[in-house]
């Protein structure tokens, strides 16, 4: 499979990047091109516009497509998007059965081509090269949360899809309990997602400044340690985010890795460095001393989605 051309996507909610990969230009995806849902009705007709412009609007071409959102069965829906995937309208196009995975699950196999130096290390233990024989979790922070597992299953690796970011939050501090009574005054059925996003940090604020709304995440991540409700919001969400990874890191037997991925992430480089998210992380009495051991790394790259998928083609 390595060796042929074939066809990347990284599916959002709002836009759609193609790429090839394979052939003897190597498996980094190339020729990338992007568009925005609202410039076409269907996912077909940007797919469709992409071969033309590549000049492959005949070729039989192998693909992988990373899709926000969970995967099942033949038609996936796009969160938060009026697209929709039809895994038989795009064999129609490219007369080959596509491939299709979570984006999170993608960003987990994107790892396994990246080198040990592209990832930045947190507190603790420096980060390992992800390779079969380890078992490592991602957690993408940006519009979502989403959350995959890298794990070793009959000596490969593979990537587990899951919508572990919808899991119950349970708050656990002062902030975390007014956040979870704001929700609750207001309605709003509350997840990790819920806080642990670029709308939680909008929400957050609202919650903890007695309802004062903004328009943007940067308008909190960037005022830490200018406004007071800026900074305990971030505060809560970096605390409560290694608290979650710790989580996973015991669910998954993550011991080899936890990387964190997503544009909130990298914003909030600094904070991750701060000693309140190791200490939520290894805050489990029973495996406190297994989870000092697990190494953090932020990963900063936005190309994981294309890299994940031309990785899930070489796996195949």
């Amino acid at each position: 499979m390595a060796g042929d051309v074939a066809l990347v996507a990284d599916i959002g909610r709002q836009s759609v990047r193609f790429g090839l990969t394979g052939g003897d230009a190597g498996m980094v995806p190339r020729d990338v091109r992007k568009f925005l849902t609202v410039e076409h009705p269907t996912f077909t007709s940007a797919l469709v516009a992409y071969l033309g412009g590549v000049g492959l609007q005949e070729a039989r071409l192998p693909s992988v497509l990373a899709v926000a959102g969970a995967v099942r069965g033949d038609l996936i829906n796009l969160t938060g998007s009026r697209w929709y995937i039809s895994l038989t309208g795009v064999e129609a196009v490219l007369r080959v059965r596509p491939q299709a995975l979570n984006e999170c699950a993608a960003n987990a196999l994107a790892l396994t081509m990246l080198p040990v130096s592209a990832f930045t290390p947190l507190q603790g233990p420096a980060p390992k090269l992800v390779e079969a024989g380890g078992n490592y979790v991602v957690l993408g922070t940006g519009t979502g949360l989403g959350v995959a597992a890298l794990v070793t299953a009959s000596g490969k690796l593979s990537a587990l899809q899951t919508e572990a970011g919808h899991m119950s939050l349970a708050a656990s501090t002062p902030d975390e309990r007014r956040f979870a009574d704001y929700c609750t005054s207001k309605g709003l059925q509350f997840d990790i997602e819920t806080l642990l996003s670029a709308p939680g940090l909008l929400l957050a604020y609202e919650a903890l400044s007695g309802g004062k709304k903004l328009d943007k995440p940067e308008e909190v991540t960037r005022n830490v340690g200018r406004d007071p409700v800026s900074t305990a919001v971030v505060r809560m969400f970096v605390e409560h985010l290694g608290s979650f990874a710790g989580d996973l890191a015991l669910a998954y037997g993550a011991w080899d890795g936890v990387f964190l991925t997503g544009a909130i992430a990298r914003a909030l480089h600094p904070q991750l460095m701060d000693p309140g998210f190791r200490r939520r992380l290894e805050g489990k009495a029973a495996f406190r001393r297994q989870l000092t051991e697990v190494p953090v790394s932020l990963v900063n790259r936005n190309d994981l989605e294309l890299l994940g998928a031309a990785a899930a083609l070489g796996n195949a």
